[in-house]
């Protein structure tokens, strides 16, 4: 392959990794509406792991050392299937703790001290920088490979600045920490792609190259082969790899921040847990082909560390050869870019922002956001620096040492913090003092014997051993590896120095002072000045909705702006700043200090009350903040909405799922962009609400909403089903009771009808038959009369009796 076509693929995966970053961060929201997505991403990432030394120097480890290369992958595929519990106490413990860096959260749980932070951050730092020197030279050393040229040292001018430009870029984008880089992680998740490929594809190679080999050279290369994985060469080197390297997949900067920081949910590392083993896996079984070829075909005269570059050469695979040299470019690359931000969010807010802090004072005297921005040039400027150190690292060391030697140098600086790791994980409140001695031993036991033979002049070792001072063999003692010998002391001694010390319960000493001000901050109003110049006026004053300087400054004020200050330099720095901010005439700093474990202990419990108390509702809950990010839920919100897994999480835009629900037809018909606009407007001018909400799989759900102090919003949902079925059938009822009243109504008035149509006849006939009646009685009456005229004295009485009976007759003739 000729150079310009070696570059140009070089470059070209490279600006692959800067489109990737710069669409996903300008199309986030598109993004983020794929849960399922940004959870493979996230696994994938995790790969970031297998730099340019498992790419190329598990081969060569495999060749020369047999088991030796094997711990590098079963040890963290050990720790990820069996350790699920630990893993999730972890991912807690950092949620918990808000820590952005490992240094911050051992740091938090060893009483958030700073010097703990500081030696974390230094071993880190001095571990990582050989490391990162070792992914520059084997681009230069790949690039030299392909294309038959000497371009190592300008291969490594190239690429380290744009390595650093894209860390600054895409990981140190913002000064907030907390805030996640969705461009970074979705780079990095492509180029594990493409390294994994690579390799099976020169995996593929290196079958069909054997499958079509004389029998005989399969043979002589699998002895050969064979011979590196006696039993008998299990030996004591083997188990310090296994030991080192079982924690690495979490204790790495760059694997505590892709893993934890970047992770959604503290369940985000255990569901991805096996898709990393099955990945780690995958990496480590097709190494044995790729070896057994490289004996088979290239034999000794090739360095086993370039079987990946030089078997598909030698047989004319040119594509092949491209994946190999892309694959490791980008495992090169995602190392020094991911372990270079972490780095330098690690030495900004541990080592350079105390010295910028102490002396300054603590008031408003910085403007809006000042403190944050500069904390964001000093963390830029730190990628570049620690890029430098790589680049200069890089020059310096021999191209003859080995990729595993390098490797296996960082992972045993590591693991100095390893055990603090694992304590921090168990508990807080953790001896600090013992953090300190024994971090501070086991880093100069490392550095001893570890760090500085591989550098040192001959002579300088030659003078040396011939002392009990030995690097390679202290005191005599022992005729173990360098490695194992290294291993062995410093965490040995690591350990001893903090049993020893923890033994004692000595009290570490209290926070330093930050922060020597002529006047401590006294009221709520300077404390929100102080918090402003990290983060800007605009969220400070949502915090401190009621800050004035009449208003004393309580634990639940100290601890907000504490956990504000450490989205800019983390945890441990925040609290010692705020800690000797407060800290004057009213309130010593010890004091200060119980003031803010106490109200993080209050917190704490507050949270759990909280969490037993949503769980134990009906109603499903929501709380999103004032950026309209969901904060909080409990498990009956999800089952009422039936949400996709992992579609809520903390963080994610409402919008969101507002979004899903409109349309899924919750809303009704109408625009979906509508729905959405229309909610989120409700929500960001704080209205109260009450509504029922039918939906179409038939369930009547009740919404109430109302806004929190200091930004966001609050809504519960019932399902209030039966009850909406309950009133339906009673409205039915009623409407049912009504008709039937109408109907007997009508009726009523139809017999009434018909009544008064028959009491009308009635009246008719009789004023007619009475009228007939009465027409003989008048004319009996007469003849009557007449006759009374006429008759005898004797006779009157009886006609005038008649004559009574006729008129009897008439009356009641006309009553009728």
């Amino acid at each position: 392959m000729s150079l310009q076509a070696a570059a140009f693929l070089a470059l070209g995966m490279i600006l692959l990794l800067f489109v990737i970053a710069a669409l996903v961060e300008s199309r986030g929201a598109a993004f983020a509406r794929h849960p399922v997505l940004r959870h493979r991403a996230y696994t994938l990432a995790l790969g970031v792991y297998c730099t340019s030394w498992t790419f190329y120097g598990a081969v060569g480890s495999a060749v020369r050392d047999g088991w030796s290369y094997l711990p590098i992958y079963a040890a963290p595929i050990l720790l990820l299937l069996a350790a699920p519990r630990f893993l999730r106490r972890l991912a807690a413990a950092v949620a918990e703790e808000q820590a952005t860096t490992v240094s911050d959260f051992i740091a938090a749980r060893f009483g958030h001290d700073v010097v703990v932070a500081r030696l974390v951050t230094i071993i880190a730092l001095l571990g990582t920088i050989p490391y990162i020197a070792l992914q520059l030279r084997s681009i230069g050393a790949a690039l030299s490979i392909v294309s038959g040229a000497d371009v190592a040292a300008q291969a490594m001018l190239t690429a380290a600045p744009l390595l650093a430009l894209f860390a600054i870029l895409f990981g140190a984008r913002r000064f907030e920490l907390a805030g996640r880089s969705e461009g970074l992680l979705y780079a990095i998740s492509l180029e594990s792609a493409v390294k994994l490929v690579a390799l099976i594809a020169v995996a593929g190679v290196a079958v069909f190259v054997l499958l079509r080999s004389p029998a005989a050279d399969v043979a002589v290369g699998m002895a050969a082969l064979q011979d590196r994985f006696r039993p008998e060469r299990l030996t004591l080197d083997v188990a310090m790899i296994f030991l080192i390297a079982t924690a690495a997949i979490i204790v790495l900067p760059r694997q505590f921040y892709m893993g934890l920081v970047e992770a959604r949910e503290p369940g985000d590392l255990d569901r991805a847990r096996r898709g990393l083993a099955l990945y780690l896996g995958t990496m480590a079984v097709v190494v044995i082909p790729i070896a057994l070829a490289g004996l088979t075909i290239l034999g000794p005269s090739v360095a086993p560390d370039v079987y990946v570059l030089e078997l598909p050469a030698s047989e004319g695979f040119g594509l092949v050869l491209a994946a190999a040299l892309l694959g490791g470019v980008s495992a090169a690359a995602s190392m020094a870019i991911v372990d270079s931000t972490a780095l330098a969010t690690m030495v900004s807010n541990d080592l350079v922002f105390p010295t910028l802090m102490r002396g300054r004072a603590p008031s408003g005297s910085s403007g809006s956001g000042a403190i944050g921005r500069r904390m964001l040039t000093v963390r830029r400027l730190s990628i570049l620096g620690i890029m430098a150190l790589g680049l200069a690292w890089a020059m310096m060391v021999s191209a003859q040492d080995s990729l595993a030697s390098i490797g296996l140098i960082a992972f045993a600086a590591m693991a100095q913090f390893t055990p603090h790791l694992l304590l921090a994980a168990a508990g807080k409140n953790r001896d600090a003092l013992a953090a300190r001695a024994s971090l501070a031993v086991g880093l100069a036991l490392w550095l001893y014997t570890l760090a500085l033979p591989p550098v040192l002049p001959t002579a300088w070792l030659d003078l040396l051993s011939a002392g009990p001072f030995d690097p390679l063999q202290l005191f005599g003692i022992g005729n173990a590896s360098p490695l194992s010998h290294g291993v062995i002391w410093s965490v040995g001694a690591n350990l001893a120095v903090y049993a020893a010390v923890a033994a004692r319960k000595v009290q570490a000493p209290p926070l330093p002072r930050f922060v020597r001000a002529e006047r401590p901050i006294a009221n709520l109003s300077e404390l929100a000045q102080l918090t402003a110049s990290f983060i800007g006026r605009e969220q400070a004053a949502r915090a401190f909705p009621d800050a004035d300087a009449a208003t004393a400054i309580d634990s639940q004020s100290a601890r907000r702006a504490r956990e504000l200050i450490a989205q800019v330099v983390g945890a441990s720095s925040a609290r010692a700043l705020v800690a000797s901010a407060i800290a004057g005439d009213k309130l010593s700093l010890p004091e200060v200090t119980r003031l803010l474990d106490e109200g993080g202990q209050s917190l704490r419990f507050s949270r759990g009350l909280l969490a037993s108390t949503f769980e134990n509702i009906d109603a499903g809950i929501s709380v999103v903040d004032a950026q309209m990010n969901l904060v909080a839920w409990n498990s009956r919100y999800l089952d009422l909405f039936g949400y996709p897994a992992g579609m809520v999480r903390v963080g994610v835009p409402v919008a969101d799922l507002i979004r899903h629900n409109a349309r899924r037809g919750d809303f009704g018909d109408g625009d979906v962009d509508y729905h959405v606009e229309k909610r989120l407007d409700h929500m960001r001018r704080g209205q109260e609400h009450s509504f029922e909400r039918h939906r179409r799989d038939g369930k009547v759900i009740k919404t109430v909403g109302g806004p929190m102090p200091g930004g966001g919003y609050v809504m519960s949902f019932t399902d209030i089903s039966e009850e909406a079925r309950i009133r339906e059938e009673l409205r039915r009822t009623l409407d049912e009771l009504e008709q039937r009243v109408a109907d007997r109504t009508r009726e009523l008035s139809d017999a009434n009808r018909r009544l008064a149509h028959a009491d009308r006849d009635k009246t008719r006939f009789l004023a007619a038959a009475s009228h007939d009646l009465l027409q003989p009685l008048h004319a009996a009456r007469l003849f009557t009369a007449a006759l009374g005229r006429d008759a005898a004295d004797g006779q009157r009485d009886l006609v005038h009796r008649v004559e009574s009976a006729i008129v009897a007759a008439e009356d009641l003739l006309r009553s009728l």
